[in-house]
């Protein structure tokens, strides 16, 4: 039973490990790129970057999340208040994906 234990704690910590890459990387800057997610039941990200007023930068979307450009420093206020889950800094994203 430890053995399983073990293969469950591993597996949750690979699967988890990029998630808390972008997590720990703190709020994102005027003038970065930002990841936009969004709720699965909620509006998606591309309407809730359309309603703060901030411009998308990446010619694809994810079901769930957006790259937009921050211009000021309420955008990532505004973002929450349109309906976002988590806006985190999207140059880890775009290393990631080799955008």
């Amino acid at each position: 039973m430890s053995n399983v234990t073990l293969i469950i704690a591993a597996a949750v910590i690979v699967i988890s490990s990029p998630i808390l890459t972008l997590l720990s990387d703190g709020r994102p800057q005027v003038g970065e790129v930002a990841l936009v997610i969004s709720a699965p039941w909620g509006p998606d990200a591309a309407r809730i970057a359309e309603k703060a007023g901030v411009q998308e930068v990446a010619p694809e979307r994810a079901p769930l999340g957006v790259l937009v450009a921050l211009d000021s420093a309420q955008s990532v206020d505004r973002l929450y208040e349109s309906g976002a889950w988590l806006v985190i800094n999207g140059r880890k994203v775009l290393e990631l994906c080799s955008i």
